[in-house]
C-alpha cells in the first residue's frame, strides 16, 4: 500500500494525457495526495486499464474517460462524462502531446495542422469548457518541452506548438489571475517515456543529454508530478504566469 499524504483530499483534478508517461506519473501522484483524478486519454485503453488497476490496488479514486479531443462531437461526450464525474475542478493539468517528428523543411500543411490541433486546439477548448467548474484556489497547470524556445533537430512541428502553447498560457494566467486561477507551465528536460521512442537517433541523444546535464541524470516523470503538486498547492498562489523548468541544469550551459 502507497504511503498517502492526503493534502488534496476532497479536491478533482483532471489530467489531460493522464494514463501515460508523464501525465501518468501526475494522476497517480494528486490521487496518491487525495485528490479524485479524472485521467483523460485519446487511443490507448491497454495504458488506461493498466493505471485504473494499479490505482484500485492501492485504494485511489481515479477514473479514465476516452475521447479524441480534437473532433467536436467526441469532445462532447467526454465534457459531459467529466460533467457527471464533478461537481467542481480544482487542478486541470495538461499533459496530452503528440505530433510529427520531421525537419521543418518536410513538414506539409496537414502536419501542422495536426499537431496543432492536438498540442494547442484541444487544449483550449478544454479550458474554455471546463473554467466555469473551476473557483477561486484552482489550478492549471501545462507540461511544455525546452523545444518550445529552442533547437531540436526533427522537433519542428511540436515545438512550434509548445511555443504557441506557452504564449496561450501566459494569457490564460494574466486573464484569469483576478479569479483566483493560477495558471503556469512545466518544462522538464528529457525524460524518459514511451514517447522518446519515436524520436529520430534516440540513443544519441539520451546519450548527449545526459553528458550535458550537471547532475549527471535525466529528469523523471516523477520528479515533474512533484512540481505539479508544488503550483497546485494554496501557498504556490502568487505564482503566475511562469515556466518552471526541470532539467537537472542542462540549460545552464545551453
Amino acid at each position: 500500500m502507497i504511503n498517502q499524504n492526503l493534502t488534496f483530499k476532497n479536491k478533482v483534478a483532471v489530467v489531460a494525457g493522464g494514463t501515460r508517461g508523464i501525465g501518468r506519473a501526475i494522476s497517480l501522484h494528486l490521487a496518491q495526495r487525495g485528490a479524485k483524478v479524472i485521467a483523460l486519454y485519446a487511443r490507448n485503453r491497454e495504458a488506461a486499464d493498466e493505471l485504473e488497476k494499479e490505482a484500485l490496488s492501492n485504494n485511489l479514486n481515479l477514473t479514465t474517460i476516452r475521447g479524441d479531443l480534437t473532433h467536436p462531437e467526441k469532445s462532447k461526450e467526454v465534457y459531459q462524462q467529466i460533467n457527471d464525474h464533478a461537481s467542481q475542478i480544482d487542478f486541470l493539468i495538461h499533459s496530452a502531446a503528440s505530433g510529427v517528428h520531421r525537419p521543418a523543411t518536410e513538414l506539409t500543411e496537414k502536419h501542422l495542422a495536426w499537431t496543432f490541433s492536438i498540442n494547442v486546439f484541444a487544449i483550449h477548448s478544454l479550458i474554455l469548457n471546463l473554467k466555469p467548474k473551476m473557483c477561486r484556489g484552482s489550478r492549471i497547470v501545462g507540461i511544455t518541452s525546452s523545444g518550445g524556445t529552442r533547437v531540436i533537430p526533427y522537433y519542428t512541428a511540436v515545438g512550434a506548438s509548445k511555443g504557441a502553447l506557452e504564449s496561450l498560457f501566459r494569457h490564460y494566467a494574466y486573464e484569469f489571475a483576478p479569479e483566483g486561477i493560477s495558471v503556469n507551465m512545466v518544462c522538464p528536460g528529457l525524460v524518459l517515456t514511451d514517447a522518446v521512442d519515436a524520436f529520430p537517433e534516440k540513443e544519441t541523444r539520451i546519450q548527449k543529454s545526459t553528458e550535458a546535464t550537471p547532475t549527471g541524470s535525466l529528469t523523471t516523470p516523477e520528479d515533474v508530478a512533484h512540481v505539479v503538486e508544488f503550483l497546485c498547492q494554496p501557498y504556490s498562489q502568487q505564482i503566475i504566469g511562469q515556466t518552471i523548468i526541470i532539467d537537472g541544469g542542462k540549460t545552464l550551459l545551453s
